[in-house]
């Protein structure tokens, strides 16, 4: 089975034949006129069709061959070129050698989302400068660009299949540090952040306590400039925000205090609180899809619960499935899916009816659960079997087991497989393929969706790398993952490492390419760094 695991926006390639035959002749020998140089091209295809996120300098490659006639010593160069150079940067090849010749260019970073006809030209010149063409020599390709939105990172993992997938094609030549923001010093015994989402040019944040002063933070994503806070004051547990495109929801948790809480982005003004049941559960961020928000809870765990996003009413809870806490639903267009550590339930997405349960192999229900199921494939569902322990009452401490991860159809209702090893971070897939980072022995490893084998691995560079933690983050062309002591981005065509920065932590990109680092391997230290991944 082909995995894709090169670049998959691929490279995109336009093949040219040539026309005409390779005459040199063609004059007078009787001393007349001198003929003409032409140099002839050909589309094999004219039109290609592209799909990419707003802001890819997406690659593309015109690449044929060509005849002439009557060049006697003259050279022969080819530019590939638009109009206004709105849509690529213009190119031209080096002096043309055989009979073969291809041009290297990008697609403009700058296109807004939507979809683009243009035509691109291509001719031969006679010069490196193409101030001379050859006569007849041009031909014209109409490319069919589809621009998509790259979407906010929203929740647990991204969105909500918790996927830990961004589609942008990443340039590792301009990583850029942006600013460091600070949790302020307080008597609060925790001190730290819980895990930021982030989107439309801010970034959200809360403050993780035990009966301390609670707050969410949204930050300016470019400068790290606050600006708007909204206190909850002092309660038992503040968990990680999510967001849609207009509201931040996050919850407080611990007995009377356990409610969600809807909050508006862009003024920081409270919309609708709502409440649900919880003794001391800590949870993972809410997950929102279309017109709900699914948060998991229950007094002794084991509910799930959706409330309309407009006004907090409740629509559904439905029990058992879920675990003490530390879990958050994944959800898709029919259906809501949760690991109670000992099996996989599917509930129907507007009813809240249980549909099925998967019982999980290696499964057991001791703790809290420190995860989520993870959409992928074909109707292929992940998992994490079992509890974890982090021996803290706080949201965004690491747990201490390392678990096998499993698969589930959910279709045909029935377990697949185990992976072979035990993982520790929040594992991200793409493609057909499970990223996630273990420590016995301590590897990055790339696991096939379908058989749960491992296909590749990729182990750190330096002796202070002994373990990897928090979680993997994939993009169409880069891996972002945490060790103990750096971040790494790994080229996921040439498995190797391409950028690294010294210091461990929670790891998101938001829809305009800016990399936030909660930093902390195990628990939050209460900083946020911002890095500038744009290809600008």
């Amino acid at each position: 089975m082909k995995h894709g695991l090169t670049y998959l926006f691929a490279t995109s390639a336009v093949f040219l034949s040539a026309c005409g035959g390779g005459d040199s002749g063609g004059g007078d020998s009787g001393g007349g006129e001198q003929p003409v140089a032409k140099v002839s091209l050909q589309l094999a295809s004219e039109q290609v069709s592209l799909q990419l996120s707003q802001g890819d300098a997406l690659p593309l490659t015109v690449s044929g061959t060509w005849s002439g006639s009557n060049l006697g010593a003259s050279q022969v160069f080819v530019k590939l070129y638009d109009q206004n150079n709105q849509y690529i940067s213009p190119v031209v090849s080096a002096a043309l050698s055989g009979n073969s010749f291809s041009l290297d260019t990008q697609l403009n970073i700058d296109l807004q989302v939507g979809q683009y006809t243009p035509t691109l030209t291509l001719v031969a010149c006679k010069d490196a400068s193409c101030t001379s063409l050859y006569p007849d020599s041009q031909e014209a390709l109409t490319l069919q660009l589809d621009v998509a939105k790259v979407p906010e990172w929203q929740t647990h993992q991204a969105n909500a299949a918790h996927n830990g997938y961004v589609p942008v094609l990443l340039n590792t030549n301009n990583f850029a540090k942006l600013w460091e923001w600070q949790r302020a010093p307080s008597s609060e015994p925790i001190g730290g952040i819980n895990a930021p989402v982030g989107g439309n040019g801010e970034v959200y944040l809360s403050t993780d306590v035990y009966f301390g002063d609670a707050a969410v933070i949204a930050l300016d994503e470019l400068t790290g400039k606050e600006n708007w806070r909204l206190s909850f004051g002092n309660v038992p547990a503040l968990n990680p925000p999510a967001i849609n495109d207009d509201t931040l929801f996050i919850a407080t948790s611990g007995h009377q205090d356990t409610k969600v809480w809807a909050i508006d982005r862009a003024l920081g003004k409270l919309k609708f609180q709502t409440n649900f049941s919880s003794q001391w559960g800590h949870y993972l961020a809410p997950t929102v899809y279309d017109d709900k928000v699914y948060q998991t809870g229950g007094y002794y765990g084991g509910f799930t619960y959706a409330f309309d996003i407009n006004d907090g009413v409740q629509a559904w809870s439905q029990s058992p499935g879920t675990s003490w806490g530390m879990d958050t639903p994944a959800v898709d267009a029919n259906h809501v899916y949760v690991h109670s550590g000992n099996e996989l339930t599917v509930f129907d997405k507007n009813t809240g009816d249980k549909l099925s349960t998967i019982q999980d192999l290696f499964g057991n229900s001791n703790y809290d659960y420190h995860g989520s199921p993870v959409i992928g494939t074909e109707g292929r569902v992940m998992a994490y079997s079992g509890g974890a322990f982090s021996g803290r009452a706080s949201s965004n401490a690491e747990h201490f087991e390392d678990r096998v991860i499993s698969s589930f159809d959910v279709v045909k209702k029935e377990y697949r497989w185990a992976s072979r090893f035990t993982y520790k971070t929040f594992f991200a897939t793409h493609n057909g393929v499970v990223y996630a980072g273990k420590n016995n022995p301590a590897s990055l490893d790339a696991i096939d969706e379908d058989t749960g084998e491992v296909l590749w691995s990729w182990v750190a560079p330096t002796t202070q790398d002994t373990s990897f933690h928090r979680n993997v983050v994939v993009t169409k062309n880069l891996l972002f993952v945490s060790t103990n002591a750096h971040v790494y981005a790994i080229d996921l065509q040439t498995r190797e490492q391409v950028w690294s920065y010294d210091e461990p932590g929670t790891l998101a990109i938001t829809d305009n390419r800016i990399l936030l680092l909660a930093t902390g391997a195990q628990e939050s230290d209460g900083r946020l760094i911002a890095f500038d991944l744009r290809a600008n």
